[in-house]
């Protein structure tokens, strides 16, 4: 899964230094729901969460029903609903 947030990665930043615990709840509630790996990255005017899940229900579920995610989103400066990609995984001689 590939979230794209808009917002300033540098305000994004301090969001999560302010709250570093409040993600860290976030993340362990991710990892109990079927999280395998979970990472941002930031571009030019936005942030991406970068996640592999179980399954697209199981990260269906996590997101739609986690409580302190969009107060997350408002401190960080979010300014648009998150973009949600699915992708599939490809298994390939070249992976790593």
């Amino acid at each position: 899964m590939i979230v794209k947030f808009v917002v300033d990665p540098t305000m994004f930043g301090e969001a999560h230094r302010e709250r570093a615990a409040e993600f860290a709840a976030v993340s362990s509630d991710g990892k109990a729901q079927g999280c395998l790996h979970h990472r941002f990255v930031a571009g030019e005017d936005h942030v991406l969460a970068v996640d592999e899940w179980e399954s697209v229900e199981a990260f269906q579920n996590f997101f739609a029903n986690q409580t302190e995610i969009p107060g997350l989103m408002q401190a960080a400066g979010v300014s648009a609903p998150p973009e949600v990609s699915v992708y599939q995984s490809l298994n390939s001689a070249d992976s790593f």
